[in-house]
Order: C-alpha cells, then structure tokens, then sequence
C-alpha cells in the first residue's frame, strides 16, 4: 500500500507499508508505480509458508514465555532491560522532507518481529523463511531489502497498536541499534544463517538517501531507476503485469 494524502497546510503526505517501501528500495523502483496504482502483487506459496512459520513462532512464545506490562520508568531506564512480545510492536517512522520550497511528509508503518533492549542496545530482530536456505550460506551480507527493513524499525516510534496518532508513538530510550536477521528453515524453524550488525553514521545516511528517492518517485518528481538485472525481473511477482520488465 502506497497512498498520497494532504495535510492541513497543502503539503502532501506519502503513506507506505515498510514491506512495500523496502520492496521499492531494495528490489526494484518501479513497483512504486504499481503501489500507487493500488495493484498489489499476487501472494505466492513462500509469502504462505512464511506467515505460517511467523505464527508458530509467536504461539510458541506464548506457550512458553510470560510478558508482563512494561512500565513508563521501566522503559525511560535505559539500564532496564526490555523484551516485547513477538509481533507485538508496531513501527511508525514519520520523515518531513524538503524540495526547494515544498515541505513533503512520509510516513512508514510497519510491525517488527522482535524488540528487546539489552544493556542500553536497542536490537531489532527479524526472521524469514526463504525457499532456499542455502543460498544464504555463502552471503556476508543480507539482501538490501532485508537490511532496509531492520534500518527503518531502529529508525522509528513504536505503538502497542495500529494508532495513527503520534501522541500514542513512544521512544524506547537507547545507547546503540544493532539489528539482527535469522535465516530460519521453515520446516524445522531453525536457524541456518543470522546477519548482525551495527547502526552506524554511513547506514543512517543511507537510509535516509532512500526514504528521499521514495518520495520524489512517488510524487513523480524523478523517474525509477531500473535495476537491469534480468533476474530479479524474471522472479519477480509483478511479472505479468510489468510493462517494464526485461527478459534478456
């Protein structure tokens, strides 16, 4: 989901699902244009097996672990250690952006697989369940998507709930980001591969390079830079729809 609205003084405000931010910016520029036009790509097997492993991780967390509140001076004690239930947090990061004279909001909302803070670290971690484990074995580094998706729950507020309403949105209190994301088998649910890393000068520059280039597609300020990559286009879920995919 893509979304323009305005706000109260003219300005327009981009609304987005992370997913499908991340989708634009780590994979392909041109589903931007496919989101506005509210065509939504075709869930496939994976996205199913993957929800499903999601779930069983959440019901064993239930079974197995029991959260209690967090309190207002629990969570403003950056000494305390914090860990929310899985799935139980959602993101909101809100970006005012500026092009020449014109102010341009962007809102991103999103719900992390896993909070916690340990030793004023603020970790978001996250599981996917791909196809094809092995591929992941060799990698140094997880896909630009993957990667955006941590950068961008670090980056924001967070809400118990789907609330709008910034005055609902809170700061967890913190002295570092680190994300972290598991590769999990999703028939066994174990963990073949994890990615971790630290939120530095370089990536929040990036991050914000990326919410900026959003914006100014979607307001049809620039065009979407094609990847190139016959690959990606030939796994792509848009491929029978894409007027702009390539196939040699």
């Amino acid at each position: 989901m893509i979304q323009i609205q305005e706000l109260s003084d003219g300005s327009p405000l981009i609304i987005s699902t992370v997913s499908n931010f991340c989708d634009c910016m780590g994979f392909c520029e041109f589903k931007i244009l496919h989101f506005l036009e509210g065509i939504s790509s075709p869930q496939t097997t994976i996205m199913v097996e993957g929800v499903k492993a999601h779930e069983q991780e959440e019901e064993y967390e239930r079974e197995h672990f029991d959260f209690v509140p967090i309190t207002q001076e629990e969570l403003e004690n950056i000494t305390q250690d914090l860990e929310f239930v899985r799935e139980g947090i959602f993101t909101r990061r809100l970006e005012m952006l500026k092009f020449g004279n014109q102010e341009v909001g962007l809102l991103l909302c999103g719900r992390a697989d896993k909070i916690r803070r340990t030793r004023g670290t603020l970790i978001v971690e996250e599981s996917k369940y791909p196809e094809k484990t092995e591929k992941f074995l060799t990698k140094t580094e997880p896909y630009d998507d993957q990667k955006l998706q941590t950068l961008l729950y670090l980056n924001s507020r967070f809400s118990e709930d789907t609330s709008l309403n910034r005055n609902d949105w809170v700061d967890i209190p913190h002295e570092a980001k680190v994300w972290i994301i598991n590769i999990k088998d999703k028939q066994t649910g174990e963990t073949v591969k994890s990615f971790r890393g630290t939120q530095t000068k370089e990536t929040k520059e990036v991050l914000h390079q990326k919410l900026s280039r959003f914006a100014l597609v979607a307001l049809r300020k620039a065009d979407p830079e094609h990847h190139g990559n016959v690959r990606k286009c030939r796994s792509c879920r848009f491929l029978d729809d894409c007027e702009y995919k390539i196939t040699c």
